[in-house]
């Protein structure tokens, strides 16, 4: 009969606190609590755990397990859990907090390799490296989800923070690492009572906290809003997340443009409606009436008004559409549908156009569909927002204000907000300020909506810009450059506001060089993967020619 052995009950207790230690600590470090410090050791437990594991094996079951119950704990809110809720959203959240967990596992099983064959001491050295590697490489796939990144625990400590706008959040994540490296050495010498050592090892945290705080001070204190002044309106409807889908689509015009009349008249020169905030493909070419309502508006009232809405585009050849473009029932044409943005303008009849390119996976569009399009069927809610394809490039929205100068924006479209490299991008196009529309209704008053606007805090400081943000239920609001936020609305609120925020076009370190932190981390990660390969092939080899003597 087959045995499996497994540590002694002694260790399975060690084992699994520690594992269960790590998940708890990291979940409290994220929004909405404001206990970002944890992050500081939240993965002190499962290092000594790593430190002590015997196999692989054992590796594998403990650190999945941890992150398992992180996972859990800070995302259970993606699935809703409300009687409205589609059971596609519930099973998706379900499938993404088991299935992620298995990315932590790369740095990890790397760092037990590289102990293994280089030492512990190089081992710990190469752990904020791998880390800071695995969390960039999340966002850079069509798997990518970059939610959980140690950088975003930080939101609430603005002067700390302030650093992003020269490493990004990567490199404050980076950071993090570093400190829970340093506590864990410090643990680990004070339990062998050497502790000058331990002190030495707290002081360089301490010393580099008093550091980022002091310049994040200053930062704050000498802080100036300077540039051409644009006065805003932000609409946030609060209609029902499910049910807006099945009704009449001239209502909700009705209720978008009162708000937007009253932010007319307290001044508003850009009106911003939140995503999908007309559920309908409006300009499709089915909705002339709506269409004119809108335009009819913009022009009477002289104003711009930039919405949330779904895209449809139309081929008519198969060499006009792209690869993974659906086809009409009757076969007669080819389409792609986008969760998209519009700008109307006052002074023409030209709508400037942007579909969202970083989509939710399996929630939006299922990975790799261009290879695997088979796997669009599966990808099926019931509102019309599955399946969406892929916008080409990046686009900054241009108009001309009232006084004749130009105003350039771009408009990120719900989770693309939480991609850094992504919205800096659009800085480095011409953007002089970020919108950001979303709907996490869906969510209700759970932790999602708070996590996504904290994180909105992040994208304000690396690129030194305004954030405008409409959101269909809240929560709404404008960050300036440094992470301030100068007003926001209250969840599940019709409401309204008009702000001033300021033209910028000047390039933060990040902007210019957004993946050198990051890239940094890879280049570090793979030599120090190879030289522990490198030694283990060379003991191998000597092993063999041993014997053969």
């Amino acid at each position: 009969m087959l045995k499996i052995k497994i540590e002694n009950k002694s260790d399975f207790i060690k084992n699994i606190t520690l594992a269960i230690l790590t998940a708890v600590l990291l979940s409290l470090s994220f929004p909405p609590f404001k206990t970002g410090f944890f992050a500081y050791f939240g993965l002190l437990p499962i290092l000594i755990f790593v430190n002590r594991a015997k196999n692989y094996l054992e590796l594998l079951r403990y650190t999945y397990l941890s992150m398992l119950i992180f996972h859990a704990l800070t995302l259970f809110w993606i699935g809703g859990w409300t009687s409205k809720t589609d059971p596609f959203m519930m099973l998706g959240s379900i499938a993404l907090i088991f299935v992620h967990p298995v990315f932590y596992w790369f740095p990890f099983v790397i760092f037990f390799f590289i102990k293994k064959h280089l030492g512990n001491k190089t081992a710990l050295f190469s752990f904020p490296f791998l880390w800071n590697a695995i969390e960039y490489l999340r966002s850079v796939d069509e798997t990518a989800f970059p939610w959980l990144t140690l950088g975003n625990t930080q939101s609430y400590y603005l002067p700390i923070i302030q650093i992003i706008s020269i490493i990004g959040v990567y490199g404050l994540s980076f950071l993090i690492t570093v400190f829970n490296v340093l506590i864990y050495t410090a643990y680990k010498n004070f339990r062998y009572e050497s502790f000058r050592f331990t002190l030495n090892k707290l002081s360089i945290i301490v010393i580099i906290l008093v550091s980022l705080f002091i310049y994040g001070k200053v930062i704050l204190n000498d802080a100036i809003y300077d540039g051409k002044r644009l006065r805003v309106g932000v609409v946030q409807p609060d209609f029902d997340p499910w049910e807006k889908w099945e009704k009449e689509v001239n209502p909700q015009i009705d209720v978008y443009l009162q708000l937007s009349d009253s932010a007319v008249q307290k001044g508003a020169e850009l009106v911003v409606w939140p995503e999908s905030a007309l559920p309908v493909y409006l300009l499709s070419g089915n909705y002339p009436d709506e269409v004119r309502r809108i335009k009819n508006f913009c022009r009477e009232k002289n104003v711009a008004i930039v919405t949330g809405l779904p895209l449809v585009h139309f081929y008519y050849s198969r060499e006009q559409a792209k690869k993974d473009s659906r086809v009409s029932r009757d076969s007669s044409y080819y389409y792609d549908t986008y969760n998209g943005v519009v700008l109307f303008l006052p002074d023409s009849d030209l709508i400037q156009e942007y579909g969202k390119m970083n989509l939710v996976p399996f929630a939006e569009r299922a990975p790799y569909l261009h290879y695997l399009p088979f796997l669009g069927d599966l990808i099926k809610w019931s509102v019309g927002i599955s399946n969406w394809s892929v916008w080409d490039s990046q686009t900054v929205f241009k108009y001309k204000m009232r006084d004749g100068d130009t105003a350039k924006f771009s408009a990120a479209v719900c989770y693309e907000s939480i991609f850094p490299s992504f919205n800096a991008e659009f800085v480095k196009l011409g953007a002089q300020f970020l919108v950001v529309v979303t709907n996490d209704s869906w969510y209700g008053k759970l932790a999602g909506p708070y996590q996504h606007k904290k994180y909105a805090v992040f994208r304000a400081i690396e690129n030194r810009r305004w954030i405008v943000r409409s959101a269909n239920g809240g929560i709404s609001c404008v960050i300036d450059p440094y992470g301030k936020t100068i007003f926001e609305t209250n969840l599940f609120e019709r409401t309204y506001f008009v702000e001033d925020i300021y033209l910028n076009n000047d390039l933060t370190y990040y902007v210019q060089y957004r993946v050198l932190f990051s890239y940094v981390s890879l280049i570090f990660s793979a030599v120090f993967f190879f030289l522990a390969l490198i030694k283990k092939l060379g003991a191998k080899k000597d092993e063999s020619n041993r014997s053969e003597e």
